[in-house]
């Protein structure tokens, strides 16, 4: 009876697994119809207009050099949480019409900074509005598993992981 339940929750796992990659290939679609338009100050970065020319706050950016898709607006939610409630609120995102938000590992959040910039230390001719300060990644502490990684914007620097309790901004991306 035993090998049957292990069977069944290997069949489970699989079919979970296989769905999650449907949801993903359909997200992939989704972001490669948009249409992209060259931010002209840097042509690292490239805007998404989901309708609405002069909100910027609904915008997304394309990283060329990274592949990843980010919410322009930094501050999207206009407000700071736990870790595991800028989580939540990533994944029941649905901005510019793409679902599969995240927050981004530290190194992706990192890969922003660029060290002979300041305040905020972005890429000269960025594109995104609102950088605040402080930011959560998804990478947890290797060894604390009440603790995970954040992004000083202020000092350009992926800071020591710190209690999840903690509250610090969300920046959501999507991308692989």
């Amino acid at each position: 009876m035993k090998g049957k339940s292990n069977i069944a929750v290997i069949l489970t796992l699989a079919m979970t697994f296989c769905f999650i990659l449907v949801l993903l290939a359909q997200a992939e679609e989704k972001v490669k119809s948009l249409k992209w338009a060259d931010h002209k100050p840097n042509p690292r970065f490239a805007i998404y207009d989901p309708g609405s020319p002069t909100k910027e706050v609904d915008d997304l950016v394309l990283d060329r050099k990274t592949g990843l898709i980010w919410a322009r607006n930094a501050n999207l939610a206009g407000k700071q949480f736990e870790w595991e409630d800028a989580t939540n609120h990533c994944q029941n995102l649905a901005l510019g019409d793409c679902k599969g938000w995240r927050l981004p590992t530290k190194e992706e959040l990192s890969s922003l900074i660029d060290p002979t910039q300041t305040a905020p230390p972005l890429p000269k001719g960025h594109s995104f509005i609102n950088v605040g300060y402080t930011y959560w990644t998804s990478t947890p502490h290797e060894d604390l598993s009440e603790d995970a990684y954040f992004v000083h914007f202020g000092k350009g620097e992926v800071v020591h992981a710190v209690s999840k309790m903690h509250q610090f901004s969300m920046w959501p991306v999507l991308g692989p």
